[in-house]
């Protein structure tokens, strides 16, 4: 994994980034200038933040709920980089997606329910990426299923019986998806919401 960069844009940041980053992990390091996501709607989001404080609180406190779209940024969001980014994705029309029933594995711990289609997400990864902030040789999340997670920190057990519960009660759920946020860490590690890119013909 290559290490962020400073050298892609000049002109100042428009976003304060955690400049103390020694109590973290090597592999968070690549996470400093943070990522782009899909925030679901409010009602949704709430829902799964009541699941995933009550669940897994570790794992609620580090990002809010999302689903995974671009690798990390290897440089900082300059008024350049953003302007990039808002033009790329400004040509890209909003689309639906949904969810369904969790998943939980007897091989690992997790519980998450899967993203549909995978194809449109697929599609809007290629298209992000074409931006000079991403890491052109690819990072190794990037075939990871989409998804929002519920809980990460628990054991198989416990995933394999929260999913169950979960599944009861689970309802196919759609909504459109128009834009994708960009989330940074602060020194402790924790996920912040500092900036958004609408799709085609979103304000």
């Amino acid at each position: 994994m290559k290490e962020p960069r400073s050298d892609i844009a000049v002109d100042a940041p428009a976003i304060r980034y955690a400049t103390d980053t020694s109590a973290w992990a090597d592999w968070q390091r690549a996470y400093r200038f943070g990522v782009l996501l899909i925030l679901p709607p409010a009602g949704i989001a709430e829902e799964f933040n009541r699941l995933r404080q009550r669940y897994d609180p570790a794992s609620a406190a580090i990002s809010p709920t999302h689903i995974s779209v671009s690798r990390p940024l290897v440089a900082e969001l300059t008024d350049t980089v953003r302007e990039e980014i808002s033009g790329i994705l400004s040509g890209v029309e909003p689309f639906e997606l949904y969810f369904e029933k969790p998943h939980a594995s007897p091989d690992y711990a997790g519980v998450s329910f899967p993203v549909y289609p995978q194809s449109a997400i697929d599609k809007l990864k290629q298209i992000v990426h074409r931006a000079s902030v991403f890491d052109s040789a690819g990072h190794e999340r990037d075939d990871i299923p989409a998804h929002i997670t519920v809980a990460e920190f628990i054991s198989i057990d416990e995933s394999l019986a929260l999913a169950a519960r979960l599944e009861a009660k689970a309802t196919k759920t759609t909504f459109t998806c128009d834009r994708l946020t960009l989330v940074v860490p602060d020194e402790h590690f924790r996920f912040r919401e500092m900036a958004s890119f609408a799709f085609k013909g979103v304000d």
